[in-house]
């Protein structure tokens, strides 16, 4: 048979976290029901709640014969765009009415999808992506599969530390973008940051998120796509996460958002991208006609209900709920690590991740922990630069479990680690 050339997809590396989490399934599906596995990877709220959303979602709880499910507009339906703009961040945030309306908001496949459009839209080859010291970093892969950088591309790193959580300073952002804008003129240059909670817990403030945006929209080569996608888990300072919000005038800006950390949507793929930029909006617009023709009607109708006045107040209900638990569990899991003699990263802001430091190298450890302890766990090299020896410092824990579970992996690590004289 004639082999087929799939070289230039052969350096788009396989995450890392996915990797793991099909070990445990693999590891799983052989062992006994004590012996299984606790996965701790994956990124998703295993607690939450989605009926708070789903059982006012009239169709889905027709118990009689159903209309054909139709497509949606190509960026969700209107009204609900107004509503989430002018009802839903309002309500949790506080900023002035009329900063943002429905012809700023589009419905996603998820964050990621508002990423992958504003990306889209703004990305030309040659161009610039720049990516904090320890964040979510799969962009760049997204980029290389579409065409927009070259295999092996990577992206520039703007410094920070454990003392910040890994949350880089304003000026040490815009250090680096100037220094960029001034060395390349002609390319676009494109700073993806998360406001935060992955896989730190920590955030970035409104003060430091407004000095950001009120730089780049200034600079008609620089971008900000800001990830919000953890703002709900949050039990510190409710500081607005829209950077939209707090830009002057909002040119080159983008927000990213979901539904699914809070209410344990993952798997609907609710989201939502924001922006005031004419121009970018309707560019990143093509994108999403191009790549999945039109959201899909649970999760326009998800935000839908989760926008309506008169449900937010028994969200907001649900959500305290939520924070309490998570919260909770971070606090259960941290303690009982640090008496094993894990580190702890800056203490996380509302997460559902426990970041530890850990004596090992962690791209070694994790494996360990897998096949010995059988607790799945993240190396700190999935949100890394491949040569920043930061990454083999720390673990990422989702602990959006059942608090037994945690306290089960707490044992096993325990029993691990003895055993292995750790």
């Amino acid at each position: 048979m004639n082999s087929r050339d799939y070289s230039y997809f052969a350096n788009i590396p396989y995450s890392i976290i996915r990797e793991i989490s099909e070990k445990v399934l693999e590891i799983n599906k052989r062992s006994s029901e004590d012996n299984k596995v606790i996965d701790l990877s994956l990124g998703q709220n295993f607690l939450g709640d989605p009926s708070v959303i789903l059982r006012a979602i009239k169709w889905l709880n027709n118990k009689g014969k159903m209309d054909p499910i139709l497509y949606e507009p190509s960026l969700g339906s209107i009204e609900v765009r107004e509503s989430i703009a002018k009802v839903f961040y309002p309500y949790f945030y506080d900023f002035p009415s009329g900063v943002i309306d429905g012809n700023n908001v589009m419905i996603t496949d998820g964050a990621f999808g508002a990423v992958r459009n504003a990306l889209g839209a703004i990305f030309r080859p040659g161009d610039i992506l720049v990516v904090d010291r320890v964040t979510f970093r799969y962009f760049i892969h997204s980029l290389i599969a579409i065409g927009r950088v070259m295999p092996k591309t990577v992206p520039y790193i703007i410094s920070s530390d454990e003392t910040t959580g890994f949350v880089a300073k304003p000026d040490q952002v815009i250090d680096i973008l100037e220094r960029l804008k001034n060395e390349y003129p002609d390319r676009n240059i494109v700073y993806y940051t998360q406001f935060g909670f992955n896989p730190t817990g920590c955030y970035r403030t409104s003060k430091d998120l407004k000095e950001i945006a009120n730089y780049i929209e200034e600079e008609k080569n620089l971008f900000l796509i800001n990830d919000i996608a953890y703002h709900l888990v949050r039990w510190g300072s409710k500081d607005i996460p829209l950077a939209s919000v707090l830009a002057d005038e909002g040119a080159g800006i983008v927000d990213a958002d979901s539904l699914s950390k809070p209410f344990g949507l993952m798997g609907v793929r609710v989201g939502a991208l924001i922006t005031r930029d004419e121009d970018l909006f309707k560019y990143a617009a093509r994108i999403q006609q191009y790549t999945i023709v039109s959201p899909n009607k649970l999760a326009v109708d998800a935000w839908r209900v989760i926008s309506s006045k008169e449900m937010l107040p028994s969200i907001k209900a649900y959500l305290d709920e939520q924070v309490k638990m998570i919260r909770e569990n971070y606090k259960l899991f941290t303690k009982g690590l640090q008496e094993l003699g894990f580190g702890l990263c800056k203490e996380g802001q509302g997460t559902i991740y426990a970041f530890m430091r850990v004596s090992e190298d962690a791209s070694i450890l994790w494996r360990k922990m897998l096949e010995e302890a059988k607790v799945a766990v993240v190396p700190a090299t999935a949100f890394t630069d491949p040569r920043d020896i930061v990454g083999k410092k720390f673990i990422r824990v989702t602990i959006s479990v059942k608090k037994e579970l945690l306290e089960k992996s707490v044992e096993r690590i325990k029993n691990f680690m003895q055993k292995k004289g750790i």
